[in-house]
C-alpha cells in the first residue's frame, strides 16, 4: 500500500512539474508588457495621464491599442478611452501621455485596462495581448485589469 501511495505521489509531482515547465515555456514565448500609471497631472478642465510602458524581450510592437475605462472615486464610470500606444520598441521603456478630457484628476479613483484591441509585431497580429500586460500605479488612482 505504501509503494502504491508513494508511486501515486511521485507521478503527481512529475505531472505537476511537467505542467509547470510547459507553462513557463509558453509564458517565455509571449512577450510581457509592464504598464504603470505613473502620474496624473491637472490641466484646465481635464487630466493628463502619464503611462510608463516597458515591453520585455525582443518583440517590437507595431500596433498596441488599449481600451481604458476611467472610474471616479465612488466607482462610477466617467470615461471610455481608446488609446493608441504604438509603436513599442523592443526592450525600450517609454512614456505615453493621454489626456482625459472633462475629468479632473482628483475625481479619478481608478483606471481599468478593459482590453487590448490591437496588438501586432512585424509578423502580424499577436493574440491574447491583454493577458501579457502587468498593470501597476504610482499615482493616487489604481490601474488594473
Amino acid at each position: 500500500m505504501r509503494r502504491l501511495a508513494s508511486g501515486v505521489i511521485a507521478t503527481g509531482l512529475a505531472m505537476g512539474l511537467t505542467a509547470g515547465m510547459a507553462s513557463v515555456a509558453i509564458a517565455q514565448d509571449k512577450p510581457a508588457i509592464s504598464i504603470e500609471l505613473n502620474k496624473l497631472e491637472p490641466l484646465e478642465g481635464s487630466c493628463r495621464a502619464y503611462f510608463v510602458v516597458r515591453p520585455a524581450g525582443a518583440t517590437e510592437f507595431k500596433e498596441f491599442k488599449m481600451e481604458l475605462l476611467v472610474f471616479d472615486t465612488g466607482g462610477v464610470i466617467q470615461k471610455w478611452l481608446a488609446i493608441d500606444a504604438a509603436p513599442l520598441r523592443a526592450g525600450k521603456t517609454s512614456v505615453k501621455l493621454f489626456d482625459v478630457a472633462g475629468v479632473s484628476c482628483d475625481k479619478i479613483g481608478s483606471v481599468l485596462l478593459n482590453d487590448v484591441t490591437a496588438c501586432a509585431d512585424a509578423s502580424g497580429d499577436i493574440a491574447g495581448c491583454v493577458e501579457r500586460v502587468t498593470p501597476s500605479s504610482k499615482a493616487k488612482a489604481t490601474f488594473y485589469k
